[in-house]
């Protein structure tokens, strides 16, 4: 009997360490699994996770050669379950790049479930934007500029992304472009310092226009650093160019006032060296000259830009 008992105790200790020999293989297998995969040199695929938002999270940037001492990275990025690849040989936001030291990054993210969805930068997407940056940067021996802050233009569903991705990373975030990406709910006040421009079509639906000029407003209550403009005669999915014409001078703005040479920390605007736009009438003024309520205008970032906002907005 005691023979038998010793054979049983052999099998089972055979049997325990058989299995957690193959949990042990099976935890390093999980632990080396790839976060991606390149699709070529500047461009990687990032796999997900349980839990992700998104089922494609492909990303290309683009450097320009000609350019030392890179100041940041603007993201594009294009409507719902669209890719922005083809904007990064467009001359206008190359010779953009170029003039104001940027890396161009292109996002190609999609969600094909019910569950979530990837303008959540929160939910998976943003941190696959960022494990992008950080593969592509160190295969091309750029180390140095994936740390680099951001500005971040989307249009539609892309702009929604960038408004959330200003609150899912804030201290990453010099100014984001939201044009005309109605899926905006109210955020944490963590965001209210980011400089943003929400950008809407006057012939847009009624939803989207309201839910976006409603976050500005409510961020405007308290002391926010957000503004709205609505282009006459546009709707949806109307022609972006002046739009991209208007991202383009708010950013170069940003850029100046939040930068400091040296450093990627970035600086807060004071709320009273902007402008501030009356949304009703379009007139601008000096902040301390604004003759009505500061929290119901818009926040303009500078008299440049305000003159710009107002201009875009003319019938």
């Amino acid at each position: 009997m005691k023979k038998y008992f010793f054979l049983i105790l052999s099998a089972l200790t055979l049997i325990n360490t058989s299995c957690s020999s193959s949990d042990s293989n099976e935890q390093g297998l999980t632990e080396t699994k790839p976060v991606g995969e390149f699709i070529d040199d500047w461009s990687f695929s990032v796999f997900p996770k349980l839990g992700d938002n998104f089922d494609l999270a492909e990303f290309k940037m683009w450097v320009p050669e000609d350019v030392s001492d890179l100041r940041a990275i603007l993201i594009l990025s294009n409507h719902a379950n669209g890719g922005s690849f083809g904007w990064l040989s467009l001359d206008e936001w190359r010779n953009y790049a170029r003039a104001e030291k940027l890396a161009l990054m292109a996002i190609n993210v999609k969600t094909t479930t019910a569950d979530g969805f990837y303008t959540n930068a929160s939910g998976g997407s943003g941190d696959a934007l960022i494990k992008a940056l950080d593969t592509i940067t160190y295969k091309n021996n750029l180390t140095d500029i994936n740390k680099l802050p951001f500005l971040m233009k989307g249009y539609s569903a892309g702009g929604v992304f960038s408004y959330y991705f200003s609150n899912f990373k804030p201290e990453r975030i010099i100014a984001f472009v939201n044009i005309r990406g109605g899926a905006v709910g109210l955020t944490s006040d963590t965001n209210n310092n980011t400089p943003g421009l929400m950008l809407l079509g006057e012939n847009d639906a009624v939803s989207r226009n309201q839910n976006m000029g409603g976050v500005v407003l409510s961020k405007r209550d308290k002391g926010g650093a957000f503004s709205y403009a609505i282009e006459p005669d546009v709707d949806h999915f109307g022609n972006l160019g002046p739009s991209w014409e208007l991202t383009r001078a708010f950013f170069s703005v940003a850029l100046d006032k939040r930068l400091t040479p040296g450093s990627n920390t970035l600086n807060v605007i004071p709320e009273n060296t902007g402008w501030l736009g009356n949304n009703a009438t379009k007139e601008i003024f000096a902040f301390d000259n604004y003759p009505n309520i500061t929290k119901h205008a818009s926040w303009l970032i500078d008299e440049s830009f305000a003159l710009k906002w107002k201009a875009y907005q003319a019938n």
